[in-house]
């Protein structure tokens, strides 16, 4: 939520987001006189919220609508728990008799706290960022709920209210922001909020922030009979397993239909095909928080086109630039250039004229704007032969990274495949600067692929695992030389599989590359940089990324994220020594070393893992991988005992390895090689390694093979299939060894896509393409 905070005076915020109606003319404000009188102060949250309840209800205010006391319950189908003080709710809500939250139906949620100690925003900050624990508590609370209510419902913004004792603050939630009306006492002044909940209550449906091209499916309709006629398939699935792994798009939309969740016909808009319908039930992936692209994916059953009865329907706020492509656009593309391994698009457009507004409240440029002022800097961009190395504020380049901790300047450096040389510093730096807000502008946009494959975390055993990433590899490299097109945000949700089970009972495995939106044409690498933040997803991106934003992705950068991905899915799913998984997972993958106010760099574990080749926490404990679990008691592990991955993984950490050792210093700089005698490690000085000819042509020859895509798409395939037969069976996959109720003490980080999310956060089910002999293997 840093940089993402706006305020407006109570009048202003009221006028922009709930204007007067004519049916609220009439209404005399000290109607509303002592109405909050018998609110108690300095009491529990619960003694103030049951009088605030009935006041309000009290008041004949609310038309078709009630406030309801939700904290007793959570949402039926809520794995977390979550609960809210209150909210308005349609009358006739079970929640209103139940006490039980429902963040399908709750039109405002409401918070209460004790006192304005816990008050959310902080007008003494220059972006509105609290700097008390109790204040960001309440903001992180807040917030959480705002997203939770965005996945339920289908929702261009929501409202909210905080109470802090007899202060009040509203907040309007939408893909860019939150705007926060400043705090006023409701006691002195009840008519503020009368006026709110008056006016929110008898607004229209898209005035509250419903999309009207979602259409709630209700008991009884004829779109319920279809998907009730689904939903009664699911005995079937469990009763066969066999049923469910040769239907397995049938069987997840059948999980999809989750009873307690709403279920949707969503409408399409295509340019060149029309109007298509969807019916689809709980999203099979979500992204969390509000801010954002707030990216859902859902399995849907096409009304429109029932020769396609099932298909992967993205529904996402993109981020509106003039440079932007449309990600359908971008798949029609690379599916016309015969790009392999990517899913086939099939119909997209914006929805509607729906648009973010937070952003337009933002004055980044004027004199007490709450919104951070970013100023771009760029390298001075060069190029040669084929490779594109020029950077644009987005992502790391050709110049390698220093330690941040170390502050060492960078060492001057061969740009990849141009023969030049530039110096990573000051005076590369062009001396242009513009002022850029963090707040965007969205625009809701949905998009409609034919395949719908498993998300990788789902992957049968670890050979498919390896197979599957190396598809996904082969569709970056397809991407790339075809159509002239770099990803940008390889994740672990981005890779999918599509099984198919053949004639003989055998089920090969295809890998999907999906998740286009981010990609950028190597043509557009010369250009001012799209989006001020970081592009891609924290937990996968490269060392050399996370530590320079601001410079250009390279190869190199994309298959580190393709190891790391090896990585997350071989850590919580394959067996190993790493006896705390979640506390590995953080330090790893989420963790990170805050840099100024409002950035981060990339975490101790990450760095220290690439820069010395050798999988280990923090502690400096060696992660092995082995062909069953072991238990405590257990001997050590011998050679016999380790899994294949072992080897894969310790080969290619060795290749990337060599790339951080010579960015940050394999050249003893001259004027410290007096010095080096006296500086010993393992035994020796520590200048000798990069005096070492031959130890510096060894680690240029590693380092040059992370720089194309053949040798790691060659070595993952002889590893899954030239040697198949040295890989167990199913038996080596385990059940989730990250504990679901990990919870870090972690520190927000700032980035454009995907907060550092959760774990599965990143799991999104896209769709894929069928099969092709080249790129199946056998189970």
């Amino acid at each position: 939520m840093l940089n993402k905070l706006l305020c407006l005076p109570y009048d202003a915020w009221v006028q922009a987001f709930l204007p007067p109606q004519e049916h609220d003319a009439g209404i005399d404000d000290k109607a509303f006189d002592g109405l909050f009188d018998g609110v108690p102060l300095g009491e529990t949250e619960p003694k103030m919220y049951d009088p605030f309840v009935k006041a309000v209800n009290g008041a004949g205010i609310l038309a078709d609508f009630v406030l309801a006391k939700t904290s007793a319950k959570p949402a039926l189908d809520d794995k977390d728990g979550l609960k809210v003080d209150g909210g308005m709710y349609p009358k006739d809500c079970p929640a209103v008799t139940t006490e039980r939250t429902d963040w399908a139906s709750v039109e405002v949620f409401i918070e209460c706290k004790p006192d304005n100690s816990y008050d959310p925003y902080d007008e003494t900050t220059k972006t509105g960022f609290p700097f008390a624990d109790d204040r960001r508590n309440t903001l992180g609370q807040i917030s959480t709920y705002a997203s939770r209510v965005f996945e339920y419902q289908q929702l261009t913004h929501h409202f909210g209210v905080v109470l802090l004792g007899s202060w009040a603050r509203l907040g309007r939630w939408d893909r860019s922001g939150v705007v926060f009306s400043s705090v006023f006492d409701y006691k002195q002044e009840p008519a503020k909020l009368a006026r709110f909940f008056y006016r929110v209550a008898h607004a229209s449906a898209e005035a509250r922030g419903h999309d009207p091209t979602a259409t709630r499916v209700v008991k009884g309709s004829e779109d319920y009979k279809i998907l009730q006629g689904w939903a009664a398939k699911a005995k079937a699935y469990a009763e066969d397993p066999s049923l469910a792994q040769k239907d397995y798009v049938g069987k997840q939309f059948v999980d999809s239909l989750n009873r307690a969740r709403a279920w949707w016909r969503l409408r399409v808009v295509d340019d060149e095909h029309g109007v298509k319908e969807f019916l689809v039930g709980k999203p099979t992936f979500a992204a969390p928080g509000v801010i954002g692209r707030g990216t859902r994916g859902y399995i849907g059953l096409s009304i429109s086109d029932p020769g396609t009865p099932f298909v992967y329907l993205k529904d996402c706020w993109r981020v509106v630039h003039d440079r932007s492509e449309l990600e359908g656009d971008i798949l029609s593309y690379l599916n016309a250039k015969g790009v392999k391994n990517i899913p086939t698009a099939l119909y997209h457009g914006d929805v509607a004229d729906q648009r973010t507004v937070s952003q337009d409240f933002c004055t980044c440029a004027k004199s007490g704007c709450a919104a951070e002022v970013v100023v771009e800097t760029g390298v001075q961009p060069m190029q040669g032969g084929n490779d594109v190395q020029n950077t644009d504020g987005n992502h790391g380049e050709s110049v390698e990274a220093a330690s941040a901790e170390s502050g060492t300047p960078l060492q001057e450096k061969a740009v990849e495949g141009t023969g030049q040389r530039a110096t990573a510093g000051a005076e590369a730096q062009t001396t242009q600067k513009k002022e850029v807000c963090r707040l965007k502008t969205h625009r809701h946009y949905r998009l409609v692929v034919r395949e719908v494959g498993l998300p990788l975390k789902e992957f049968p055993c670890g050979r498919i695992l390896v197979w599957s990433i190396r598809d996904a590899i082969i569709a970056h490299q397809d991407a790339y030389e075809k159509a002239k097109m770099m990803h940008r945000d390889i994740s672990v949700g981005n890779i999918l599989i599509i099984p198919s089970t053949g004639k003989d009972g055998k089920t090969s495995y295809q890998g999907l590359l999906a998740d286009w939106e981010l990609s950028k044409r190597l043509d557009d690498y010369e250009k001012d940089a799209r989006h001020p933040d970081r592009t891609g997803t924290w937990q996968f991106m490269s060392v050399r990324i996370q530590t320079h934003p601001e410079t250009q992705v390279e190869i190199a950068d994309e298959l580190e994220s393709f190891l790391h991905v090896m990585i997350y899915c071989a850590i919580r799913y394959l067996p190993h020594t790493c006896e705390n998984v979640g506390d590995f997972m953080y330090r790893y993958f989420d963790d990170g070393l805050r840099r100024g106010e409002a950035e981060y760099t990339c975490g101790a574990c990450k760095r220290m893992v690439m820069e010395s080749g050798v999988l280990k926490t923090l502690s400096n404990q060696r992660i092995v991988f082995l062909r069953h679990r072991r238990a405590p008691d257990d001997e050590p592990p011998t050679e016999d005992d380790l899994h294949p991955i072992e080897d894969l993984l310790a080969e290619l950490l060795q290749y990337f390895s060599a790339r951080y050792i010579l960015a940050n210093g394999a050249l003893v700089q001259p004027s410290r090689k007096r010095f080096a005698a006296y500086l010993v490690r393992d035994g020796r000085p520590r200048g000798l390694l990069s005096q070492d000819p031959e130890t510096r042509t060894k680690l240029e020859e590693r380092y040059e093979l992370t720089r194309t895509h053949s040798p790691m798409i060659a070595m993952l395939e002889m590893a899954s299939d030239k040697v198949a037969y040295e890989w167990p069976g199913p038996e080596d996959r385990l059940p989730d060894q990250l504990k679901p109720d990990y919870k870090p003490n972690k520190l927000e980080k700032i980035r454009e896509k995907r907060s550092a999310p959760d774990d599965d956060a990143q799991q999104r089910s896209a769709s894929k393409r069928h099969r092709s002999a080249a790129s199946a293997s056998r189970a």
